[in-house]
């Protein structure tokens, strides 16, 4: 046992001489052998150890009976022994399972007891069978090829000494060093499904084949290693083709991306929601699917909705992964979360567009806030009345526009698109179309109403960001400019 743990340690480098070692320990027979071992080692390696406990207070008194029990294991050991209690219950969020809710409190805790004692490692107990279990049930919950590379021997602080080992050799091993451990009571639990696959699925599955947990551990290897491959090659592809990243939005070049191939166009989806979320946890193989098809429609204008309030963008030549807590607005074909596997070619295309609105009179000399009806800031407007100067400043298509104020009709109002709005753009003599502007400068169907248009009567003057109007222009007899200023 000893032997097979060291081997393993060397072989993905899990410890240094000189390390700290936080070793998580619940009490059952893995974790108390993999403490005995690693105390085994210590002097080898010249470990400092330290046992932690995190009581969840799930099982009354056997939550307590456990922490009591490891106190006096690490007491026996020789090591330091750190504990906390927690109530699970009430740290579980709505709709979270208490198995994640106790999942979460343990990663934190572990992870801050190693930050507090300078920890480089947090040692734990899986081994061989916990990782065909994780693969089958990943399986039958419809995994990708990171999912059935299983358990990882070594990720980041995290090492697992004991993961080329059965359980059957673990208990061997317990039994012949006289070690004793708990039961946890809730291992017998069928309700869980862990426990029916340990319980009911495994032993069915070996009468096929007997080797089953060893065979199962070298494909979780093999897969680990085709996946570490490809996750190279996307996050290399990801850099080149994201054009823009933010808190709340990520926006790729769509060219380059349907250039790329579909195990790898998968992976930069992933790296996309781990980059806004912290996690690409809740998504599944059937999410990819729906991101594939959304890149391969023939929509102009399409989305998918996702969850954690998160939306897909295909948008002309963008493909925008965007969080917000408002629905995707009209105008797009649209995926329901609520039914996932619906295809794009089915889903429903809305009618008319719809979306938030604003009308304000704009004040001169003087500063205009202009909020929708939803309560968004939209934009500050900043205008004033100025004199004339040798230098006439040219219509600019961002931020500031100049008009001769006697050719203005008065009040002016800033307000947002409407259909069928047409102006004369500056330097043109015929009318355009807003849409057909917004179309050749490729503005996304679900911003355009977002767009602050200022109306002088009933004549556009600036679609501000985007193109002044011929109306109002400044000329060579104009006495009054009248400058205005915005800022998103």
């Amino acid at each position: 046992m000893l032997d097979k743990a060291r081997k393993t340690i060397k072989k993905f480098n899990m410890l240094k001489k000189g390390d700290a070692v936080v070793v998580c320990v619940s009490g059952g027979v893995d974790s108390v052998v993999l403490l005995h071992v690693l105390t085994g080692l210590a002097e080898e390696y010249r470990l400092s150890i330290m046992a932690v406990h995190l009581n969840h207070s799930l099982r009354g008194k056997e939550s307590d009976r456990d922490e009591a029990f490891v106190k006096r294991l690490a007491k026996k050991m020789g090591v330091r022994f750190v504990s906390e209690k927690v109530n699970v219950r009430s740290l579980a969020k709505k709709g979270e399972s208490l198995q994640d809710a106790a999942r979460d409190a343990r990663l934190r805790f572990f992870e801050e007891t190693a930050g507090r004692y300078k920890a480089q490692r947090i040692a734990t107990g899986h081994n061989m069978d916990d990782q065909a279990e994780t693969m089958i049930m990943r399986l039958l919950k419809g995994t990708g090829l990171a999912g059935l590379g299983g358990i990882p021997p070594k990720r980041g602080k995290y090492i697992r000494p004991l993961i080329d080992i059965s359980r059957g050799e673990i208990e061997e091993y317990a039994a012949a060093k006289g070690l004793k451990f708990v039961q946890d009571s809730s291992n017998r639990s069928t309700k869980y499904l862990r426990n029916r696959i340990r319980l009911e699925l495994m032993p069915m599955l070996e009468s096929y084949n007997p080797r089953l947990k060893c065979d199962m551990a070298r494909l979780a290897r093999i897969l680990a290693r085709d996946e570490d491959y490809l996750r190279c090659r996307a996050d290399g592809s990801y850099k080149r083709i994201r054009v823009r990243q933010g808190k709340n939005i990520i926006a790729m070049d769509l060219k380059k991306l349907k250039g790329l191939h579909d195990a790898v166009k998968a992976r930069v989806f992933f790296m996309a929601l781990e980059e806004l979320l912290g996690s690409s946890k809740g998504f599944y193989s059937y999410h990819v699917g729906d991101f594939l098809e959304l890149l391969c429609s023939d929509a102009p204008n399409a989305s998918i909705d996702l969850p954690h309030n998160l939306t897909v963008y295909k948008e002309y030549d963008r493909i925008t992964v965007e969080r917000s807590q408002k629905p995707a607005p009209a105008g797009f074909k649209r995926v329901s979360e609520a039914c996932p596997r619906m295809h794009l070619s089915g889903v429903r295309s809305q009618k008319r567009d719809e979306g938030i609105l604003f009308e304000q009179v704009l004040k001169i000399n003087g500063k205009t806030n202009v909020i929708a009806d939803n309560g968004l800031n939209i934009a500050e407007f900043n205008a004033e009345i100025q004199n004339p100067t040798s230098h006439i400043p040219h219509p600019t298509s961002r931020s500031l526009a100049c008009f001769d104020y006697d050719k203005l009709k008065l009040p002016l109002i800033v307000r947002n698109f409407r259909h069928g709005d047409r102006f004369i753009p500056f330097g043109m003599k015929g009318h355009k179309k807003l849409k057909d502007l917004f179309i050749e400068k490729k503005i996304a169907r679900r911003k355009r109403g977002l767009i602050p248009i200022i109306v002088s009567g009933n004549d556009i003057i600036w679609v501000t960001g985007i193109r002044q109007a011929e109306h109002g222009k400044v000329g060579p007899d104009t006495k009054r400019i009248l400058k205005i200023e915005m800022r998103p």
